[in-house]
């Protein structure tokens, strides 16, 4: 297959284009992808818009072509004041070969629609999730800002500020530059003091896809099914509650992707319980066969470590919880449980036996994320950490991979072991079967002119030592 990116002495975009070597056997699950060359610096040049699609079912794919895009935030200047910088959403265009940055678009909030909101804390940000609401073939971007309560509207929590969701309408060329993004019109329950977060998935099975938000009280989820109005308002809702409810301050909301393509799934929704630093339990409502969640959900062990995945081959999906090695030290601290240290357990979808695995020290810590980069059907966990992200199959650590940053950005010297890595996410961009891993690398030596979000990616074939491609976006959003 002839990849877009694979002339490197004219893009410079492959990072391990004849250089580093996997030392494993190259079987893709059991091997270990290295890189051993430093990353090039390249920007690319903003060549083309993207050709305007069809529609698809898929989330990702944010101008309906039938290929899977790329979203990632990167620094910009800020549209609403003069100096100071903002963060902006970068969509990099997806092709037949994977994303192709040099097929971008960039969206201030301003371009968004999102309202100015004083003071800046209770403001609209950037969009922190895509579904195609309204059901037209075109995702649209669902963001999260604030608001001042009414003090005669004020709930049971007493709190003066409440979140508040906007939906920007996509289309055939992306979201809708410089319309006014419409409010979320949530059930009136919950409307005084709003989601905390909010998610998006297929909660019936059916196909369209549907949110569900966590209460700000922590009582309950409330899952907004699809299609929505152009109003904002959902066709109906249900709700969940929770079996231990308290403040969501520190509590997250995940849900399982939906389908991309073909057969409908019904996808899970996993309730993080809030905590002071220390891993803290959850609360699982496990996709039900033939559709819907269960009227209950299912208490999962401590852990703040999760990812969504089939572990086991099965066809069904499953939750993995763990140990993310994140403590509070402060003093006075309780210690984690031994069953808890380390480790990590997978929750099957059918409800069968949970199984609990060990990793060896040295991919005990980081992220989880699923992923399958051999197309078996089966995921494996990937370990993000602050250097290089650690393959875990089981109680096994089973590859790692290794990207380095550029030698030298603009006029700084970068150090090889510098800066931190992030898994960004996985998936199958080029529609091969196999996923792809996007890793994203921040310095904090380049957060006076890029701020924090992250400046270079690695899109990653597979597990191996190759590279799809390998690009610097912190120009994305800027001039020069």
């Amino acid at each position: 297959m002839t990849r877009p990116f694979a002339v490197c002495a004219a893009l410079a975009l492959l990072a391990g284009c004849g250089s580093g070597a996997s030392d494993g056997d190259g079987s893709g699950k059991s091997g270990r992808g290295a890189s051993a060359s430093r990353a090039p610096d390249v920007v690319p040049t903003e060549s083309r818009p993207p050709a305007p699609g069809r529609g698809s079912g898929d989330p990702d794919d944010i101008n309906g072509d039938g290929r899977r895009d790329l979203l990632m935030k990167v620094s910009g200047p800020d549209p609403r004041s003069r100096g100071g910088g903002a963060s902006h959403i970068a969509v990099v265009f997806g092709t037949e070969h994977g994303p192709d940055p040099t097929i971008r678009s960039v969206y201030s909030s301003r371009a968004l629609g999102l309202p100015a909101v004083e003071p800046p804390a209770t403001g609209a940000v950037l969009p922190e999730t895509t579904a195609d609401l309204d059901d037209d073939g075109f995702p649209d971007f669902l963001s999260t800002g604030g608001e001042e309560i009414p003090e005669a509207e004020r709930g049971p929590t007493g709190s003066s500020q409440r979140r508040v969701q906007y939906v920007t309408w996509g289309g055939a060329d992306g979201p809708r530059r410089d319309a006014k993004a419409t409010r979320l019109r949530l059930p009136a329950q919950d409307a005084a003091e709003g989601y905390q977060e909010t998610v998006r998935g297929d909660f019936d099975g059916d196909g369209r896809h549907d949110l569900a938000g966590l209460r700000a009280d922590g009582t309950a989820v409330a899952l907004l099914f699809g299609p929505f109005t152009r109003e904002g308002a959902a066709a109906r809702t249900e709700r969940r509650a929770l079996a231990e409810a308290g403040p969501t301050s520190y509590g997250t909301l995940h849900a399982d992707e939906p389908a991309a393509t073909g057969k409908p799934r019904t996808t899970g929704v996993f309730v993080h319980y809030g905590n002071d630093g220390e891993q803290s339990a959850g609360e699982y409502f496990a996709a039900r066969p033939g559709g819907g969640l269960p009227a209950t959900g299912r208490t999962v062990r401590k852990g703040n470590g999760h990812a969504f995945g089939d572990f086991d081959g099965d066809g069904t999906r499953d939750l993995a919880v763990g140990d993310d090695g994140g403590r509070n030290n402060e003093p006075g601290a309780s210690k984690e449980e031994a069953d808890v240290h380390g480790s990590y357990a997978v929750y099957p979808g059918d409800n069968g036996t949970v199984r609990t695995y060990l990793p060896p020290e040295g991919a005990r810590q980081g992220s989880y994320t699923a992923v399958d980069p051999d197309g078996d059907g089966r995921d494996t966990l990937l370990r993000g950490t602050p250097r290089d992200p650690v393959l875990i199959d089981g109680d096994r650590r089973v590859g790692q991979l290794v990207r380095r940053p550029p030698a030298r950005v603009d006029d700084t010297r970068i150090p090889a072991g510098s800066g931190t890595h992030q898994v960004h996410t996985a998936a199958d961009f080029d529609g091969d079967g196999k996923d792809e891993v996007v890793l994203s690398w921040t310095s904090t030596r380049l957060t006076a002119v890029y701020s924090t979000e992250p400046t270079h990616w690695w899109i990653t074939d597979g597990v191996s030592a190759k590279d799809d491609a390998a690009f610097s976006s912190r120009r994305f959003a800027r001039r020069g």
